[in-house]
């Protein structure tokens, strides 16, 4: 995922960042509790300092995409998730699940909506985005598809090649390799992504 982000100090404040930082803070932390993890064993998994942690599950800083990778599959979630906003109303039985399209925000730099997901690695995610430069190139544990809705997004790679999307294209990126993402032109993208595998955790 695009983030404006840095490593493990970048983004730090005296208060919260952004309603997006608070959010995410907030779903980091009730995955860390649900798997009865203290912020101290939780920043020692990940490789960050404890008193970071505590920041970022404040909304008061900013993971980069690389530690939102390694907190992904520490909490064995896929990546998105910390990412992604969660339906406000979701139907799960019989082994399936159901999003409705609910009244969305205004999409203002970026916004990230969960789609219908399965418990043994299908994830959906859909994003609108708007950033025009690459601001980190990442891996992460699961194969990742995109389909672009509208927009033009640039898929970047760290060899240097870039493949341009537009909408009905589609693109598979396979796990462990590193890219980027960024808009070409002013009206940013849209874009689904659906990632396939379970994170190690």
């Amino acid at each position: 995922m695009v983030v404006k982000s840095g490593g493990a100090g970048a983004g730090r404040s005296t208060g919260p960042l952004d309603e997006e930082a608070v959010a995410m803070g907030g779903r980091i932390r009730s995955l860390r509790r649900e798997r009865a993890l203290t912020l101290v064993q939780l920043a020692g998994l990940v490789g960050m300092s404890q008193p970071f942690l505590s920041l970022v599950e404040r909304g008061h800083a900013r993971l980069s995409l690389a530690s939102m990778a390694r907190l992904s599959a520490a909490l064995g979630v896929p990546s998105g998730a910390l990412l992604a906003t969660p339906p406000s109303e979701r139907l799960t039985g019989g082994g399936v699940d159901v999003v409705h399209a609910k009244e969305r925000p205004a999409a203002g730099h970026r916004a990230v909506w969960q789609l219908a997901q399965l418990p043994r690695g299908l994830f959906g995610i859909e994003m609108v985005g708007v950033e025009r430069e690459y601001t980190e190139f990442a891996t992460h544990e699961e194969d990742e598809f995109l389909y672009l809705l509208g927009g033009t997004l640039q898929v970047g790679l760290l060899d240097g090649t870039g493949h341009t999307l537009r909408p009905g294209d589609s693109l598979a990126i396979e796990a462990g390799v590193a890219h980027g993402w960024r808009a070409i032109g002013p009206r940013g993208f849209r874009v689904v992504i659906v990632t396939s595998g379970v994170p190690s955790h």
